[in-house]
């Protein structure tokens, strides 16, 4: 971690500016060594056996070009002292980002700009500095499972009468539970085999009628209460899980595009799925039996002492054993069930991924690959079931065990008592009957347990993207922007998807409100980096962006994306209607106002010549269109979205010169009074473009009209040009 504490046992002259460790030692073996960063000196610390001792000193003004070098498992940090290059210490690939973004720093010492250390990319839990995800604040390895339990519990606050009602249900079925085995008492020493003197004939006859109706009528009512209870269970769960379901969808709209950058999109359907689903089966079933069983153990223990407390003793013996056992396996079932749940995630991922990409798979008879790819995962899905599987066996098993010798116990004991007189036979049946209904719950809660360890799993990856900071909407002094006027200005601005790889480097430009920028340069330039910062999709890292003077974090986001139009390279379109995709981003949009912007787009002639025209419906993702339908689909969700900044992604880089033409048309109609950002392989689309910023390595290389930067025989614009026109001579001669 980048900070200025020094290791125990090392002190330097002067102010620390930077003290960062290393992992490695120079040999590559496991080690810690430091680099120091003073006012004046660069030093390097090595321990080993005798202590911490000074490896290396620099005079910190005579150093040049500080880097990060990156090898295959790890890197390097390298200066230049006295044009040599010198190696300082190595490290593995997990400090590769504090040093790359201490190498940012030391360059703009060295330049005499103030820098700060800035906050470190990766958060780590602050109790066991375990690595979290971007934008997660719940660390797996050390949150208390009551505290999810909590929350869960949270959920039912909205439904607090249904579970209410729930509660007394289970409170009158125990009850109902409860009464025929203690009737078991009279019916033995009272009617089958009286105690003392027997009661006449006709008065045990009664007696025994009365208590079978008695029997027969909680039996009844039992029933009832169950489905009753069934029903409701099922009504309270399914809500609590349709609350959870939504609640996540929601929060899922508002993450920042960095929380969906390193994970597949299978694994975070899978959260709105599966997870909810397994949450959703312990909701309505688990949790009811999870209560009844409870209060069983309990109902049936107070019962027992009530009868003989001496035998409820015995029964009770294996009661702590078995909660000793359950805690022991509880981590490791916990364990496997995360990692099933993970690996089932990647399975959800592989068939998204290949379903979706199925037409390239074809086109490379790559089926049997992707057939092999899924049985590995599968099989790796089946093999940690099984561990988990295996695990609760030996759990159950276990608890089996106690429960039998608690069963042989209370025989034995309560078979003394009856012969030596201490104890009727009723009770006796009485005491048997309660202990196999004892023993049943604690059996089952053991399963319980591992249903539990699931839906607890399940409902920890629910939270932990619930618990995901959202994007970063709106600050507290935030400006009201209802009208922008289009004017934007980039001011040193350095951004990378990742912080030590810089996609953007020190961007700074201004356009005027109404202008068409045309955006050139190799693929990976930082031309799509800048529009995604302008659509305010990620924030820089360092320096501002301004629209119309005011910085944009002070706008409401709402207001900034509101008049932003935006063209994508590659059409999205959903599934749905033609005219409910061009008015996606105006669903009131009137038929003539939806006509009007397919006209403007050159869309409304192949609309009309469908058989359903405007009602014609496309597969999500635009099939059924050609590409070049559906990007005149996308200027016209553009037109009727009619914003003050526009942005064009390649919009002409997949089609056809005729279908090119009617594109540039709609273009040219759709640019007009607007601030336009076009970026375009095809250098001749921009020669209309007021200026041309022409970016390399995440700089702009240079600034200019079409001509001027033409002009410039050794420009960057120049070689891209002669290299556009020589691939088009060559495709010229291939027709």
């Amino acid at each position: 971690m980048l900070n200025t504490t020094l290791p125990e046992g090392v002190a330097v002259d002067g102010q620390v500016r930077l003290c960062l460790e290393g992992d490695l030692h120079p040999d590559g073996s496991f080690g810690k060594e430091w680099l120091i960063v003073t006012d004046e000196k660069l030093l390097v610390f090595s321990q080993n056996g005798a202590g911490v001792k000074q490896r290396q000193e620099l005079p910190f003004k005579e150093i040049s070009e500080p880097k990060s070098a990156n090898f295959i498992g790890g890197g390097a940090f390298e200066v230049l002292h006295n044009g040599e290059c010198l190696e300082l210490l190595r490290y593995t690939n997990s400090r590769m980002p504090q040093f790359a973004t201490a190498a940012g720093l030391m360059e703009k010492w060295l330049k005499g700009e103030e820098a700060e250390i800035p906050e470190e990319d990766v958060q780590r839990c602050p109790k066991c500095d375990f690595p979290l995800d971007n934008g997660s604040k719940i660390c797996p390895a050390c949150t208390p499972k009551s505290r999810t339990m909590r929350r869960l519990i949270g959920y039912l606050k909205p439904y607090w009468a249904a579970a209410l009602g729930l509660t007394l249900l289970s409170l009158l079925s125990l009850s109902l539970s409860l009464v025929q085995p203690f009737l078991q008492t009279p019916l033995f020493d009272t009617v089958l085999r009286p105690v003392g003197t027997p009661k006449p004939l006709e008065v045990r006859l009664h007696l025994l009628g009365v208590l079978v109706l008695i029997m027969l009528g909680t039996s009844l009512l039992n029933i009832v209460v169950g489905v009753t209870q069934g029903w409701l269970s099922a009504w309270l769960g399914n809500h609590i899980t349709n609350d959870v379901r939504c609640q996540l969808y929601q929060h899922l709209q508002y993450l920042s595009l960095r929380f969906f950058d390193k994970r597949q999109m299978g694994t975070v359907i899978s959260r709105v799925n599966q997870d909810t689903g397994m949450l959703q089966q312990f909701l309505v079933w688990g949790s009811q039996d999870l209560v009844r069983n409870l209060l069983m153990i309990l109902g049936i223990g107070i019962m027992l002492f009530v009868l003989n407390w001496k035998i409820a003793c015995f029964v009770l013996i294996p009661a702590p054993l078995v909660v000793l056992v359950a805690r022991r396996f509880w981590r490791r079932i916990r364990f496997f069930m995360g990692r099933f749940f993970r690996r089932w995630g990647r399975v959800n991922s592989l068939l998204n991924e290949t379903l979706n990409g199925l037409r390239v798979v074809k086109a490379f008879a790559q089926e049997a690959r992707e057939i092999r790819r899924f049985k590995e995962q599968s099989l790796e899905l089946a093999t940690a079931g099984v561990q988990a599987e295996w695990m609760w066996g030996l759990l159950f098993s276990g608890v089996g065990v106690l429960v039998m010798a608690g069963m042989l116990m209370v025989q034995y004991f309560g078979g003394r008592e009856v012969l030596v007189g201490n104890l009727t036979a009723g009770k006796f049946v009485s005491i048997t009957t309660y202990v196999m209904m004892f023993y049943g719950p604690v059996q089952a809660m053991s399963m319980l347990m591992s249903w539990s360890s699931r839906s607890i799993t399940a409902a920890e990856r629910v939270f932990e993207v619930l618990d995901s900071e959202r994007e970063k909407i709106d600050e507290k002094d935030t400006v009201p922007l209802p009208h922008i006027a289009g004017k934007v200005e980039f001011k040193n601005v350095c951004f990378g998807y990742e912080r030590h790889r810089p996609a953007l480097k020190n961007v700074s430009f201004t356009v005027e409100a109404g202008e068409m920028i045309g955006l050139v340069g190799h693929s990976g330039a930082g031309k799509s980096t800048t529009m995604n910062l302008l659509c305010r999709f990620y924030e820089a890292n360092d320096g501002e962006i301004l629209i119309d003077g005011v910085p944009m974090h002070k706008l409401r986001i709402e207001d900034l994306r509101q008049q932003i139009g935006f063209v994508p390279q590659t059409t999205f379109l959903f599934s749905g209607t033609i005219a409910e995709n061009i008015a996606y981003a105006k669903p009131d949009a009137t038929p003539e106002e939806i006509i009007r912007a397919a006209k403007i787009a050159n869309a409304h002639d192949f609309i009309r010549a469908k058989p359903d025209g405007y009602e014609t419906l496309i597969g999500e993702g635009g099939k059924g269109l050609s590409g070049g339908e559906q990007q005149r689909l996308a200027i016209a969700r553009a037109v009727l979205h009619n914003p003050r900044i526009l942005i064009l992604d390649e919009a002409t880089s997949h089609v056809d010169v005729e279908t090119e033409k009617q594109i540039q048309e709609a273009i040219a109609r759709l640019v007009h009074g607007r601030t336009t950002f076009a970026i375009a392989h095809r250098l001749s689309t921009l020669k209309n473009a007021n200026r041309l910023f022409v970016l390399k390595g995440g700089e702009i290389a240079e600034m200019g009209t079409h001509d001027e930067l033409l002009a410039k025989e050794d420009g960057e614009f120049h070689r891209l040009v002669k290299t556009y026109q020589e691939i088009s001579n060559v495709r010229a001669l291939e027709r």
